[in-house]
Order: structure tokens, then C-alpha cells, then sequence
């Protein structure tokens, strides 16, 4: 197959690579004629080309190529070359038309014969990636074909699929063997060069096994003009639990990479080393039936725990958000029923919620523990007479707690300075029947002050669910509303009225409100949503003030702007798929809102996710703005990046609901990367945190006995239901390269720092380290050996000086 591109300069530049070059010795010879297309459609109406022969029929359509094999015995094997994502815009078409026509004059109704079919060489796809066309011909009996790539477009973008097939691999002389039930597939090793100044370069090109079905092209280093490569690659992976269910709802990580969770368990005794020595609550107090909230903090290697605390009384609750300052203390924010939840120099000291059947309702809590998690600095109730819920919390650069949440109290404690001072929301003196209004709320350092309190809503129900600060002190919070009079100021246009309407309607949308700094005046807030349902889950901040709002959606125009996914092509609004009538179908959302002073308005806004329910529940921003997704998706065909995942990091739903990890392109043009993370059960992304140097922090619940573990500190599922933590390198390190002797051998090894394929890296050698000699790829696998942890290939000692170098794909 051919790849041309061409660099800025405006020097030519073609990478040329060979493939499905099909020898006389396999089942795809077609005998001794041309080969030939000729085009008909298929059972959806879609245009395909066929080509026949006395054992073979190959037939092309948009995004897949299927080979169906006839045996002597009558029997057939089939396979299907699927491209993964490509686009099923993609136009297909006959090239170079061929002089001989086809006549069909079958039964005895002339209407239905066909007559002058005409018959073409080539069949050409356009854009079949952005940027990707590819045309099949016949070269003398053999079937082969050419990706034509645009200026800076990277040949990883293209991944092949093999559908029907038994696995595939790459055999020692660096070929790509698709082995069938009956027989196999043989697909030459790719051969590729540069023509540079009118001179031919040779570049090392091999073929890169995904999974047992999956391969792209590995690629070694040539001239180019990509803007960003990253290949992810598991750090680690592992369970954290103990005898019965637990769930981490949040995770934060310090300056010095370590990670700290929180969450809710109902397991009286955790996997080993649990609770850590000095811990400040050693023992479960909740009572039969109940959960304890929980803290644990882990160093940056995921597998050293430094602490790990109960925290709770003897009635229910769970920590739902966390956050750390630069000396390492954590703050957690979450909801109780205990009226003995452990408390200290607390602002609000007794529980506010009143008696229900036996039963406290909910108050908030927040509380600071010291950095070695033995004692708590602070630790507050935070309510009214009635259900009060806190969902987030965030901290700024002097220890001051900003938190957000939705209360029921009449009598939630408000400042004299709060944006609202009452419930706005009716309940009409039913118990147990509420509405709701947001609430966000901030604790001065060390816990000595309400400095804030305040409702935020209208007369029906509001929900905030996260809350964010950008460095110059301003607060983010957003949330869900079915309210018609939620607070709308300097609205994003088109966004003043819940569900785009003036008219009474019973959907939630989205809010975000942005508050300056010290809660001294609302700067902007805003509906978000089309006319069904529409929920925000998570928010973060950059330091130009623009906000990242992370969610669910319902509504099939949900808004949806032309500069998101760029990458995608004008497919991208297929991947929305919801069901306007239930929650049977829900697709996540991520969406940028810019304020210049004067105007709110969008950066970008996408949709995406697959045929089942995708919810995205946290955001992350790293040092360069790009953006970092997790939640949960059930759909099988979520819109992943297969070409640079490997491992854990899977292309395909494991089974049940998955985790996702998405990385957007700081400008949400394109995808960094893409990710199902998961086992055959369900497992549940909620927390997500990114570190300076782009590393990104996962955790949340799974039920699966196989959820992926790597270098684990916990290597099996403990309980109904674990804790997991994941940390996720935007690129594989490079490893250290050794050679030593081995009997008559020489051993050429390097230690995994990640969780790697053999195909991550590959060998490439050379006898003379002149310019002008090549370096040629090893194209077999390396060999994994458990005794020393390392990838190795063994050579045969000869007197001749050989030299070795990575190469990393």
C-alpha cells in the first residue's frame, strides 16, 4: 500500500508500503485473468465493487473489505477488514474504467436482464479518514491497496479490524498473518520510503498487533508535520477493597503525584495494611446496614498506601468530593445521618436534620485532615432542619473550602452577603417529599468561619453538582435545574429559558454560574440543554476563565458546535444516538463556555458517545488545557482512538457498563486519546485527576473479578464491588537498552515501565554507524522473561560489530 504526504516545505513526500500482496501459495490467488471491479449494492442500499474469482470473492464498501474463500470441498471461510472509525460518509467509486462491459441476461424477462455493467481497475474511498483516501487494484494476480494521506496527518489514524478471523499475528519475516478457520491470510510486511530532494529513504515500517484482531501500521521516524503524538499506556492498575461493597466517588492528586480517594464503603475489614497505622479512625462505626465514608492516600507508584481512614459515625454516610492543598491535607465534603459524625473546632457542631422514622435526615459534612491522615484540623456539620446533600468541593491557595451541594432546609445557614436568602423551591409540607435548591457554601482556613452560604435556584428543583475555582479566586459551580426561574444573567444566546423555551416544560437542563471572587457578585449563569433531559456532572477552570462542563444528555440537539471533533469529519454528530422518550439511551457532553468581560458564548460543545447509556461524571484540565473525560459507558461503539491503545487500554466494551477515559485537544478539535476500561461486569468511572506532566488518575467502582490490574497493590476483587485506581502515561517512557552475554548468545533487553506489548518498541540493528547505513528492524517479537521483569531478543555471537537502538512505535 502507498501513504502520501507531503511536508511545508513543498518537497515531495511519498511513503510508499506494500500490502495484501497475496501469493500464488495462498487462497486469495484469483487465477490467471486481470483482476477487475465491478460495482452493485448492498442489502442497506450502500454502493460496494466486487471482484470474483474461480475461488475467491473480495467486495469493497466505504469503511470494509470482506473475503469470502471457496474451498475445493464447497465450503467457505470468510474474513472482514473492517478500518476502525472510519467514515461512513466516506464516497466510494469505480477508477480507471475498463473497455469490457458485463452482461447479465438471466431467466426469460428481458426487464429484469442487465446489460453493459460497466467494469473498473480501481476502487477509490475518499476521506475515508479526514485527510485518508484509499484505492484497491489488482496488481498482475494479486489484490493490494494505497492510504493517500494529506499534509500532517499520521498513518496511526488508520486501524484494521479483522472481523471472522481466529487471531492474527506477525510471523518472523515481519508479515501480517490473518489466520482463518481452513486457511490463512498473508499480508506482506509493509516496505515504506520518503522521496526527499529527488533521493529515496528508506523508512522501517512494520505492522503493530493491537489485539487478537486489530493491527495499524508502525511507522518509524521520518519527515513530518504532526502537531501532538500520545500513545497512553497503563502505569498502573488495582483493586482497593474489602469484605463487602465499596465506592470511590472523588480523587485528587497532590504536587508530589500522590493520590488521594474518597468514598463510601460498607466493609468492615480491607485488604491488607488497612487501616494504616495511626490512621485517624481505625474502626468501622456505622451501624448494621450502614456505610462509612473513607479516605486513603497512596504515593505516586499507586501500590504504597500512606494512609487510609474510616470516617463517620455510627448512622450512614459517604464522602462524596475531595481536594488537597500544597501541604498535602485533604478535604472532604459528603453527607451523614450520624448525629455522632466525628467533629472538631466545627462551625456547626450538632446535626441540623431533624428526626424521620427514627432516622436524622441528611446533613452535610466537611472536614480537613492533616497530611498523614492521623487527625482531623477541622471537621463541621453543614445543614438545616432538612435534607442537605453535598456533592463538591474545591480549595483555594490559603485553605479556604468552597463547597456546593442542594438543600430542602428552610433554614440552611446563609450569610448576610449570600446571592439568595431563603428557599426558593416549594414543598408544601409533605415529609419526604421535597424540591430543591442548590446551595454553595465557604469555610474560612482551618475551619473557623462560615465565610458564605447561600441558595442558588428558582420555585422547582435544582441540583449543583460540581465546583471549580480558576487561579484568579473566581467559583464555577454548575449543576441541574428544572426550574424555569433559575438565576439567568449574561446567558450563553439561545440559553435564557429552560429547555430553550419560554412555554412551562418539565426537563432538566444543565446551569453554570460563575461567581467572582469571594462570592461578590455573579458574573454570568446560564441554562445549558435542548428540550429533553440534560445534567452536568463535573466542572473545572483554566486560568483564562473559561469553564469545562462535563455531563449527560438526552436531548438530540443538545448543542453541538461545527469547530468540535474536527477530527472526526462531519461523522461526528453519528455518534449521538439518544432516545428522546426514556433514559434507555444517553450520550455524554463536554462543553466550553468563554466569558471576554462582556459575553458569555461557546468555545466548543460535543456530544459524544454510542447506542447505550454514556455519562460522563468528571473533568480534568492539564497544564496545556487539554481535557480529560472519565465516566461510564454501556454502548459497544463509544468512539475510542484504537490505533494508539494498547493493553488494558482496549478499543471494545469488555462487557455490562465500562469505564471511559477521553482526552480532548485543548481546542476539543480532536481526540489525544480514547478508552474503554474495564471487566465482563460493570465497572463505573467517577473521579478523574490530571498531574503537570499529563499523567491522568481514574478511580471509581467495578464489579468485575478481571477488571484490569497492572503492577496492583491489589491484584483480586475483594468484595460485591471494589474501589479501583488507574493511572494512565500519556506516552510509554523510554527504557534503558543493556546487552549481555548469555552462554553463546547475546541477550538485548529492557525492563517494562509500563504495562507494554512486544509490540510497543522494537529493535532495529546495524553493523556500521556511518549515515549512510541503514538500520534494519527486527521484525520478530521480543520475549518477555518473568525471572528478571524485562523484554529480550537473543542473537548469535559473530566477530562482527553490531549495534542496537530502540525503537519506540
Amino acid at each position: 500500500m502507498k501513504l502520501f504526504l507531503k511536508n511545508i516545505f513543498g518537497a515531495g513526500l511519498a511513503l510508499v508500503m506494500t500490502g495484501l500482496g497475496l501469493s500464488a501459495q495462498t487462497a486469495m490467488n484469483l487465477g490467471t485473468r486481470s483482476l477487475w471491479f465491478e460495482a452493485g449494492h448492498s442489502q442497506t442500499g450502500a454502493t460496494q465493487f466486487s471482484a470474483r474469482g474461480s475461488n475467491l470473492e473480495f467486495v469493497v464498501e466505504p469503511t470494509q473489505s470482506q473475503f469470502t474463500l471457496r474451498k475445493s470441498d464447497g465450503t467457505t471461510a470468510s474474513c472482514t477488514m473492517r478500518l476502525v472509525g472510519a467514515a461512513t460518509t466516506a464516497a466510494i467509486s469505480g477508477n480507471a474504467e475498463l473497455a469490457g462491459k458485463i452482461n447479465y441476461l438471466l431467466g426469460n424477462d428481458p426487464a429484469r436482464w442487465q446489460t453493459g455493467v460497466p467494469t473498473f481497475a480501481q476502487v477509490r474511498v475518499e476521506q475515508v479518514y479526514p485527510g485518508v483516501s484509499v484505492i484497491y487494484y489488482g496488481n498482475e494476480q494479486q489484490l493490494e491497496y494505497d492510504f493517500n494521506l494529506a499534509a500532517g496527518v499520521n498513518p496511526k489514524v488508520i486501524a484494521l479490524r479483522f472481523d471472522g478471523a481466529e487471531n492474527i499475528s506477525v510471523n518472523s519475516q515481519g508479515e501480517l498473518v490473518v489466520s482463518l478457520k481452513g486457511g490463512k491470510i498473508v499480508q506482506r510486511q509493509p516496505i515504506a520510503y520518503q522521496i526527499i530532494n529527488g533521493l529515496r529513504q528508506e523508512i522501517t515500517a512494520g505492522y503493530k498487533v493491537l489485539d487478537a484482531h486489530t493491527a495499524v501500521f508502525a511507522i518509524g521516524s521520518y519527515n513530518h508535520n504532526l502537531p501532538l503524538v500520545i500513545d497512553p499506556i497503563l502505569s498502573y492498575s488495582t483493586f482497593f477493597g474489602g469484605n463487602y461493597g465499596d465506592t470511590a466517588r472523588a480523587l485528587a492528586v497532590d504536587g508530589s503525584g500522590n493520590i488521594y480517594l474518597a468514598g463510601s464503603t460498607f466493609s468492615t475489614v480491607f485488604s491488607s495494611g488497612v487501616p494504616t497505622p495511626g490512621a485517624f479512625q481505625a474502626n468501622f462505626n456505622a451501624g448494621s446496614g450502614y456505610q462509612d465514608a473513607f479516605v486513603a492516600k497512596f504515593d505516586h507508584t499507586g501500590s504504597n498506601l500512606i494512609y487510609f481512614t474510616y470516617l463517620g459515625g455510627s448512622q450512614d454516610q459517604g464522602a462524596s468530593a475531595i481536594a488537597v492543598d500544597t501541604n498535602g491535607n485533604a478535604y472532604i465534603t459528603g453527607t451523614t445521618t450520624s448525629p455522632n459524625f466525628p467533629t472538631k473546632n466545627a462551625v456547626f457542631g450538632t446535626i441540623g436534620g431533624q428526626l424521620f422514622h427514627g432516622h436524622y435526615m441528611f446533613d452535610a459534612f466537611v472536614s480537613e485532615l492533616n497530611s498523614n491522615g492521623t487527625a482531623l484540623v477541622y471537621s463541621t456539620y453543614l445543614g438545616g432542619n432538612n435534607i442537605d446533600v453535598a456533592n463538591a468541593i474545591a480549595v483555594d491557595a490559603n485553605g479556604a473550602a468552597y463547597i456546593a451541594g442542594y438543600t430542602s432546609s428552610t433554614n440552611f445557614p446563609v450569610t448576610t452577603n449570600a446571592y439568595r436568602t431563603h428557599l426558593a423551591c416549594t414543598n408544601n409540607g409533605i415529609p419526604n417529599v421535597y424540591n430543591f435548591n442548590a446551595f454553595v457554601a465557604k469555610l474560612a482556613p482551618n475551619g473557623t468561619n462560615l465565610d458564605y452560604g447561600s441558595y442558588l435556584g428558582g420555585t422547582n428543583y435544582d441540583q449543583a453538582t460540581g465546583i471549580a475555582l480558576d487561579p484568579a479566586g473566581n467559583i464555577y459551580v454548575t449543576g441541574f435545574t428544572v426550574s424555569t426561574n433559575f438565576p439567568a444573567t449574561n446567558t450563553l444566546a439561545g440559553f435564557k429559558h429552560l429547555n430553550g423555551s419560554t412555554a412551562t416544560t418539565s426537563a432538566f437542563d444543565a446551569f453554570i454560574s460563575k461567581f467572582q471572587t469571594n462570592f461578590s457578585g455573579l458574573v454570568y449563569s446560564t441554562y445549558l440543554g435542548g428540550t429533553n433531559n440534560d445534567q452536568a456532572t463535573g466542572i473545572a477552570a483554566d486560568a483564562s476563565g473559561n469553564a469545562y462542563v462535563v455531563g449527560w444528555t438526552v436531548s438530540t440537539n443538545f448543542p453541538y458546535t461545527t469547530n468540535a471533533l474536527t477530527s472526526f469529519g462531519t461523522n461526528s454528530p453519528s455518534f449521538v444516538h439518544t432516545n428522546a422518550l426514556s433514559y434507555a439511551a444517553t450520550n455524554a457532553f463536554l462543553t466550553k463556555i468563554q466569558w471576554d468581560g462582556t459575553n458569555t458564548s461557546l468555545g466548543f460543545s460535543a456530544m459524544f458517545g454510542g447506542i447505550g447509556v454514556d455519562v460522563a461524571n468528571g473533568v480534568a484540565l492539564d497544564t496545556n488545557n487539554n481535557i480529560y473525560v472519565v465516566g461510564s459507558a454501556s454502548s459497544t461503539n463509544f468512539p475510542v482512538t484504537p490505533a494508539n491503545l494498547i493493553g488494558s487500554l482496549r478499543a471494545t466494551n469488555s462487557g455490562g457498563s465500562d469505564v471511559f477515559v477521553t482526552a480532548f485537544k485543548a481546542d476539543g478539535s480532536a481526540l489525544l486519546y480514547s478508552t474503554y476500561l474495564g471487566g465482563s461486569k460493570n465497572d463505573f468511572g467517577s473521579g478523574i485527576a490530571v498531574d503537570a506532566a499529563g499523567n491522568a488518575y481514574i478511580t471509581g467502582q467495578t464489579l468485575s473479578t478481571n477488571f484490569p490490574n497492572f503492577a496492583a497493590r491489589q491484584k483480586s476483587l475483594n468484595g460485591t464491588n471494589d474501589v479501583f485506581l488507574v493511572k494512565i502515561l500519556p506516552v510509554a517512557p523510554t527504557p534503558v537498552l543493556s546487552a549481555n552475554l548469555s552462554g553463546t548468545n547475546v541477550v538485548v533487553s529492557w525492563p517494562p515501565l509500563g504495562e507494554e506489548v512486544p509490540g510497543q518498541f522494537a529493535l532495529e540493528t546495524t553493523t556500521n554507524l556511518l549515515p549512510t547505513i541503514s538500520w534494519v528492524l527486527t521484525t520478530n517479537s521480543p520475549v518477555f522473561t518473568n525471572l528478571d521483569g524485562s523484554y529480550g531478543y537473543k542473537f548469535i555471537r559473530t566477530n562482527q560489530a553490531r549495534f542496537f537502538r530502540l525503537l519506540k512505535y
